[in-house]
């Protein structure tokens, strides 16, 4: 039984030890995505979400990338690249038909997914997918999310906001579906 807790403690040794030496190599390639991710937007990036994942598209076809990656807004552009193996995908703005997003109310979760549907490019409906969660209420407002006739909430800075509005973290996945009544939080931009 000793020799079994002497070898079950090495490895989680060795495993902390591998997890801290890759590290460095992990951030320097999120680096160099965010960077490249940078420059296919532009000078005028509205949001950049260093550590978002991507979902793909559906269909698939459309080139959508699975994976932790970088993505970035502009007025006219939304790219997403990829930390590794380092690969990007991008789409103009003007093709996005709606956003959709997983949670009930955006304003009280941490963590949610969202859906850009647009038109692919032989006219079929596409929907891409990215789960995240920092400055969700940010890029919720740049995509045009339709807050209600109250607007986007204010932005704050203050951490005590997030405890008066009840916050709360979705890493279960518990918010990753319609509510009962059906209701997705749709957005239409375009109308």
């Amino acid at each position: 039984m000793n020799v079994v807790l002497i070898v079950l403690g090495a490895i989680i040794v060795i495993v902390l030890v591998v997890g801290l030496a890759l590290a460095p190599a992990l951030n320097k390639k999120g680096d160099a995505a965010v960077a490249r991710a940078k420059l296919l937007v532009g000078d005028d990036a509205k949001v950049i979400e260093p550590k978002a994942v991507g979902m793909g598209t559906e269909p698939a076809e459309e080139g959508g990338l699975l994976g932790l990656g970088c993505l970035a807004a502009s007025d006219s552009l939304l790219a997403f690249v990829t930390f590794h193996p380092q690969q990007e995908w991008t789409l103009d703005r003007s093709r996005i038909t709606k956003v959709e997003v997983a949670a009930e109310d955006p304003t009280v979760v941490s963590k949610t997914t969202i859906e850009v549907h647009f038109k692919g490019g032989d006219g079929q409906d596409v929907i891409a997918r990215w789960r995240f969660g920092r400055d969700l209420v940010e890029w919720l407002t740049e995509l045009g999310y339709d807050w209600g006739p109250e607007g986007p909430p204010s932005p704050t800075t203050d951490d005590s906001a997030d405890a008066e509005a009840g916050s709360v973290d979705d890493s279960s996945g518990a918010f990753d579906s319609p509510d009962a009544s059906g209701s997705s939080g749709v957005v239409d931009p375009g109308g």
